[in-house]
């Protein structure tokens, strides 16, 4: 244990923040999530894996780093698939990830709504993809690493 440092941030998440440069992008995905398929393409190639809903890994997360602000979007989610959409299934996970993001003092990013292929496709292009054992639906987040002035 570290002071200061939230318990859900273990030491390989640590590290991997620490290794992590501006504009950096990492993943933090539910339990559901292809994680070990995805973090073949990484710069990190080991899932890392904590406990926790990822919308509270976030909010730890952003208590350590910021979001990059010299881009449209900081954030991207997941979107709902078509069926999904045509049922407006309402996705708590959206209104928990939005919240870490204003709680950490952030008010000017935004959220992207990307479609669940080409998440994956941009999760394949991340420095590294946190797994959490979050079973809500969509619960999965890119965000991309700021400057730490």
């Amino acid at each position: 244990m570290l002071i200061g440092i939230p318990v859900r941030i273990n030491a390989d998440l640590l590290f991997v923040l620490a290794k992590m440069g501006h504009g950096d992008k990492i993943v933090i995905a539910d339990a559901n999530f292809p994680s070990d398929s995805t973090a073949t393409s990484c710069v990190h190639k080991e899932v890392i894996r904590v406990s926790g809903k990822t919308s509270e890994v976030l909010d730890d997360i952003l208590k350590l780093i910021p979001l990059d602000q010299y881009v449209d979007y900081s954030v991207a989610v997941m979107d709902r698939v078509e069926s999904d959409k045509e049922k407006d299934l309402h996705v708590p996970a959206y209104d928990a990830i939005a919240k870490s993001i204003l709680n950490s003092h952030i008010n000017d990013a935004k959220m992207e709504y990307v479609e669940r292929f080409n998440f994956y496709d941009r999760a394949r292009e991340c420095f590294a993809v946190i797994q959490t054992d979050d079973t809500s639906l969509y619960a999965n987040v890119i965000i991309s690493k700021g400057v730490v002035g």
